[in-house]
């Protein structure tokens, strides 16, 4: 990981509203800085109270944000497959090693259409389990911290 200079985009739905998430959240925001280039792009929550037209109000948003966007494009979905820490480092190097930019996309509390599922190259799931949805920001942060600590080879991953 001699270099790693990485374009990573976290774009997602609203902001951090619970103070504890929102310090966990910045504190590995700044543990990243030295180790990648990395920007948060947060779009406004929908306000429409039926569930079906925030979901799909959202990922209009999301679509019309990944418009031209350059790189690949990964969605965090409770619909996508699963990988380990380690499998998911492997992946963030292939696309060091080409130089790629990637962004990352978390939907809203009640997650994403197919059209954005469709629109990615790669739909993930942390796990099978249900975490609240301020809570997920934090722990793909921390999980992009451990790529980054494991492709350097770093203890942290243990």
């Amino acid at each position: 990981m001699v270099g790693f200079v990485q374009r990573v985009t976290l774009l997602c739905i609203g902001s951090l509203k619970t103070s504890w998430i929102a310090a966990g959240a910045q504190e590995y925001v700044r543990r990243l800085q030295p180790l990648l280039r990395l920007t948060m792009e947060e779009l406004p929550a929908s306000k429409k109270k039926d569930e079906a037209a925030q979901k799909q109000d959202e990922s209009e948003r999301l679509l019309k944000a990944l418009e031209n966007r350059e790189g690949d494009i990964w969605v965090l979905d409770e619909a996508g497959k699963g990988m380990t820490s380690r499998a998911f480092s492997d992946q963030l190097q292939r696309l060091c090693d080409v130089g790629r930019p990637v962004t990352f996309v978390l939907g809203g509390a009640y997650g994403l259409t197919d059209a954005v599922r469709s629109r990615a190259g790669r739909v993930f799931a942390f796990s099978s389990m249900t975490f609240p949805h301020e809570l997920c920001r934090v722990v793909f942060l921390e999980q992009l911290y451990r790529a980054a600590m494991i492709m350097r080879g770093s203890g942290y991953h243990h």
